[in-house]
């Protein structure tokens, strides 16, 4: 979806708002407690759904099952891959880098990738590739991406040399157009710029910092306990999907994460503990975002559109979507693992920050 459509979309998707408010003790009054019920009723969500003022909760609510056969609850603690969502939390990073000295939003690829000898690498700059704006490919546009025997096959190199391969759709810098190969290079560039890796840079300078705990990479370590299993519809039934290679999806779509951690995450970061004042205007620039979309919308019916920020994920049955009200300090966050969708979890968000704010 292009930014043009999204802030379009926002602006629709609301049609009906909520009448409730919010009282003065931060806790969630009942009409909010009912709206997310009724939502989750409507839309047969499987998940988690967090609502927030600043880092206060002020309501979650749990629906489903984290495995559909042995019927095991979900809980508020349970983790979710998040996909895409990755990508706002390597942006971060990234500019934490540059803040660092470690490197330069205006850095070339063969700055810090020597390995790379493709002509575009002296052309395509890490603002670039956070934008998503280097004329790269998707990995959905390597011939033989949606086959499982081709993923299983893959080694790093193999899978770098069939990414780099994609001839450039654009002249770097003048379209936007998707790109996990983009984050995927920008993992690499972390490894190099840090000194450490990007896994390792990651845990010391966000996840151990914010005390994200339950977060962590699909590849690593086997996910907590507590961890949905993933399902896709197939007709009338629901079937767990197994991902294979996860690697492939490093710095672009490769964590899991629960929803506080997520919150705490997004806190930190909406209230500029985490980059400086000129790096959040560059991240949640309007017209050319870094892992964001940035819109807005009427949280009430005949409201006047109120300002969003928001990224979703999507891989496998993992749906995923933190959205952040800055007029209203108020954070949203869904996690489901039969996907659901991003129209009916941006919908049911909208949904939800009008029932908290009106």
């Amino acid at each position: 979806m292009s930014l043009t459509t999204l802030k379009l979309y926002l602006v629709a998707a609301l049609t009906i708002g909520a009448t409730s408010c919010l009282p003065a003790n931060g806790q969630a009054s009942g009409n909010l407690r009912n709206a997310i019920a009724e939502l989750a009723d409507e839309t047969g969500f499987n998940g988690v759904v967090l609502v927030a003022e600043a880092d206060k909760t002020l309501d979650t609510q749990v629906f489903g099952y984290t495995d559909l056969d042995a019927h095991t609850p979900i809980t508020p603690d349970t983790s979710f891959a998040v996909a895409s969502l990755s990508k706002s939390i390597t942006a971060t990073l990234t500019l934490q880098l540059a803040e660092a000295g470690n490197l330069s939003p205006d850095d070339t690829v063969s700055d810090h990738l020597s390995l790379i000898t493709h002509d575009w690498a002296s052309q395509i700059t890490i603002r670039q590739l956070l934008q998503n704006r280097s004329g790269l490919g998707h990995t959905t546009d390597i011939p033989g991406w949606f086959e499982p025997e081709w993923k299983s096959a893959q080694s790093p190199e193999s899978f770098l040399e069939a990414a780099l391969d994609l001839p450039l759709r654009s002249t770097p810098g003048t379209e936007y157009y998707y790109s996990n190969i983009g984050y995927y290079l920008l993992g690499l560039i972390i490894d190099q710029a840090s000194g450490t890796s990007y896994e390792t840079a990651l845990i010391e300078m966000i996840l151990t910092p914010l005390g994200m705990e339950a977060t962590g990479q699909i590849y690593g370590s086997p996910a907590p306990a507590n961890h949905a299993l993933n399902y896709l519809q197939d007709g009338d039934d629901l079937i767990q999907i197994t991902l294979s290679n996860t690697w492939m999806f490093r710095g672009g779509a490769s964590l899991y994460a629960n929803a506080d951690d997520l919150l705490a995450w997004s806190h930190a970061l909406q209230s500029g503990e985490l980059i400086s004042e000129d790096n959040m205007a560059l991240l949640f620039d309007p017209d050319t975002p870094m892992a964001w979309n940035i819109g807005e919308a009427p949280l009430a019916e005949g409201a006047p559109p109120t300002p969003v920020r928001t990224y979703n994920g999507d891989m496998a049955g993992y749906t995923s979507i933190v959205s952040y009200f800055p007029e209203h300090d108020l954070t949203v966050i869904l996690l489901s693992n039969t996907g659901p969708g991003y129209r009916t979890l941006l919908g049911m968000t909208l949904e939800i920050a009008g029932a908290a704010t009106n």
